[in-house]
């Protein structure tokens, strides 16, 4: 069996998130490890080592992880816009944009998506926006609501709530549980229509009563925040549950802070591990975070380092600049078997990409030497400048 660490009694509500203590013991995913998630049978650590770091974190990670389950419903809202696309899509784009010059209007709606999110194509709002607009107007309502997800964020030509709103109820009055969902969040916010919350309430729950798990989600989060209502947590929970049954990652993301720090539920690290694992899954960067934590320190967990650089190398791979620089700093440390110079370099570069400025330098001194990657004195000189713009002097006047 692995090692099992005791855990003092209150220890899960006295722990900062923002000050978790990182450890470095790893080996590379591919190597070694397929899945994620804590096994009862864990093998013992490659290394007894620890090192102490801070995590880089959005507001939005920092606040669902000192207690905010509405923040955990907003992390990674792309991935259930990008939804519909399947994970084939890049390979059949031409068949699909063939299909949509011949009118065919749910094939415009997901090429649409395509230049939407630069999956399978170069990324261009405009060309989006037409695609959208073209299925729309030929019946999708799916694609109405897409299309005003594209105003309602501000990704078409420009933001425009009015029309958005407009659009999600052509959608919801073709029974398109999307569109109903952003018309509902418009009335409740009050963006591109008057606030109007028991509608927006009424409209959130027939979408999640007919199987849509985002409306389950957002109807969490109203209930959590109490926004315009009373606000009552265990009826927030008991959406989020729902929420992530019908396969809306957000709310098994709420439901693991919810036990693995008891708001609203008692202290329950096994049950926050099983809904850290069905979000990260579900490609949520700070659920897989959470399992790497639950795996490389041992909370009532075996520690299992393997797994928890491949959870890391996940939420890095999704998108959190904080795990890149955790594994680009594991392997320049040594302390990841078989790492290789480009691994490391492509970690900091990644890592600088994603938010986490402090890895720019690194990602600079790569490019400079050439270290793992074709030298590049232009990239390098940019990346110091970026670095020292984050407040690494260490980047400055480089």
């Amino acid at each position: 069996m692995g090692y099992r660490r005791p855990v003092k009694s209150g220890e899960w509500m006295r722990r900062r998130f923002g000050a978790i203590q990182w450890g470095g013991l790893a080996v590379l995913v591919g190597c070694f490890v397929q899945t994620v998630g804590c096994s009862a049978a864990a093998k013992a650590p490659l290394n007894s080592a620890k090192v102490t770091r801070s995590s880089v974190f959005t507001e939005s990670e920092s606040h669902c992880l000192a207690g905010d389950l509405a923040d955990c419903t907003r992390l990674d809202d792309r991935l259930d816009e990008a939804s519909g696309l399947g994970p084939d899509f890049s390979k059949a784009s031409l068949v699909l944009l063939d299909a949509c010059r011949q009118e065919l209007r749910e094939s415009c709606a997901r090429v649409g998506q395509s230049w939407r999110f630069g999956i399978g194509a170069s990324r261009d709002p405009a060309k989006a926006a037409d695609a959208f607009s073209t299925a729309c107007k030929a019946g999708s309502a799916l694609a109405c609501a897409w299309w005003g997800e594209l105003y309602a964020h501000g990704a078409a030509s420009s933001r425009d709530p009015g029309l958005a709103f407009k659009l999600f109820t052509m959608a919801c009055e073709k029974q398109e549980p999307r569109g109903c969902t952003g018309a509902a969040l418009a009335l409740t916010d009050g963006a591109g229509a008057p606030v109007d919350v028991a509608q927006g309430i009424q409209l959130l729950t027939a979408a999640c009563d007919g199987g849509y798990g985002p409306a389950c989600v957002h109807l969490g989060a109203i209930y959590e925040t109490g926004h315009g209502i009373d606000r009552e947590r265990q009826r927030a929970l008991r959406h989020f549950e729902r929420g992530c049954d019908l396969g809306a990652g957000a709310g098994c993301l709420a439901m693991g802070v919810a036990y693995r720090f008891g708001i609203g539920r008692s202290l329950d690290p096994e049950s926050a591990i099983e809904y850290f694992t069905k979000a990260c899954n579900d490609g949520h960067a700070t659920a897989c975070m959470q399992l790497a934590d639950f795996q490389e320190i041992g909370d009532m967990c075996d520690v299992e380092p393997r797994k928890a650089i491949a959870s890391r190398d996940k939420a890095c791979q999704l998108g959190a600049g904080g795990a890149c620089l955790t594994l680009g700093e594991s392997c320049s440390r040594g302390e990841i078997k078989y790492c290789t110079a480009e691994y490391e370099s492509l970690y900091f570069i990644r890592a600088c990409g994603n938010g986490a400025l402090h890895a720019c330098r690194m990602a600079a001194e790569a490019y400079e030497k050439g270290r793992g990657v074709t030298a590049d004195p232009v990239k390098s000189k940019e990346l110091f400048k970026k670095g020292c713009a984050s407040g690494d002097t260490q980047a400055c006047g480089r």
